[in-house]
């Protein structure tokens, strides 16, 4: 598909690795939204690969989590994790 308005779109989040599993589960439990991946050489950094149609929705689910467990977003990688 040569559509790059169809690509998918990357957040990265720092997260205590005690909470990565929480944040994993809530993606799940929200069809899937997005793909997390801890990233190589930053154990408390998460980065999640998302569908355009669900970028909205995870920043707000993002944002409504933030104080819960202590989320930060942070700079994505310039080369993308998969």
């Amino acid at each position: 598909m040569s559509d790059t308005s169809r690509s998918m779109i990357m957040r990265s989040v720092k997260v205590g690795r005690e909470h990565i599993g929480y944040l994993k589960w809530l993606l799940e439990s929200h069809d899937g939204m997005a793909t997390p991946t801890t990233r190589e050489g930053a154990d408390d950094v998460v980065d999640l690969m998302v569908a355009p149609d669900f970028v909205e929705e995870l920043d707000e689910l993002l944002d409504a989590i933030s104080c819960e467990i202590g989320l930060t977003r942070v700079p994505v990688p310039p080369k993308p994790p998969l």
